[in-house]
């Protein structure tokens, strides 16, 4: 016995739509992950740049808070720049489970605290890497001693350790980091959504760009009292 031609159309029409169903959530995973990526690289640029403080506190024998210079800075920042956004990317991948992707705050609020819980450990995973690199390529003294089998041997051994420990130090600060940079993204989209509109997947990449250089400009560039005080709170 044939199906009768509605009962065909039907099933035909069914197929189609879930077709666009789940191409449409594939669109808003990936604008997701590219919108979200700026804010990821700018909550994972905070840590180093509050880590070479603290470094800077420790070698003084009185407590004194000093902004690191920007060439220190920037020698330093790179496992952050890309931890941030490869936890972001770790996170989307684990949201992909999930039938739909519209950023609502608890939903995004859940996406931030995964992903500062993710890196941390990235970024501490690392700097080993980084202070190898730098050390080798003599762009830096900071790891300029003994030879170069010595820093391999540095880079190796140091790493599960290091890792492990700047992992436990930074989890709260990365936790709360991520739940600002949720927090933050939800209004983004808010503001220059909504992410159903293809037209506006833009305007939220640019939202987020705008955000993460203003976090970015506060966090290292502002009056020091404003540093000063998210560094008392936050550590």
């Amino acid at each position: 016995m044939t199906r009768p031609p509605d009962t065909i159309d039907a099933f035909q029409d069914r197929i189609v739509e879930l077709e666009r169903i789940r191409t449409e959530i594939s669109r808003r995973q990936r604008v997701t992950l590219l919108a979200f990526m700026p804010l990821a690289a700018a909550m994972a640029l905070i840590i180093p740049y509050m880590q070479i403080v603290i470094t800077l506190q420790d070698a003084d024998y009185y407590y004194i808070l000093e902004r690191p210079g920007w060439s220190t800075y920037l020698r330093l920042a790179s496992p952050a720049l890309f931890a941030g956004p490869i936890a972001a990317g770790i996170v989307v991948l684990i949201f992909r489970q999930l039938d739909d992707l519209l950023p609502t705050l608890g939903r995004m609020l859940i996406f931030g605290a995964a992903y500062g819980f993710i890196m941390p450990f990235l970024t501490g995973l690392f700097t080993p890497l980084n202070l190898f690199v730098i050390g080798v390529t003599g762009v830096s003294n900071v790891t300029g001693q003994g030879s170069v089998q010595q820093m391999i041997g540095d880079w190796v051994f140091s790493t599960p350790m290091f890792t492990f420990l700047f992992w436990m130090d930074w989890l709260g600060p990365g936790i709360l980091f991520g739940l600002c940079a949720g927090l933050i993204f939800w209004a983004v989209v808010k503001l220059a959504g909504p992410i159903e509109s293809a037209a506006r997947a833009r305007w939220i990449f640019a939202g987020s760009a705008l955000a993460s250089v203003v976090i970015l400009f506060l966090v290292t560039v502002w009056p020091f009292g404003l540093f000063s005080f998210m560094f008392e709170t936050f550590l």
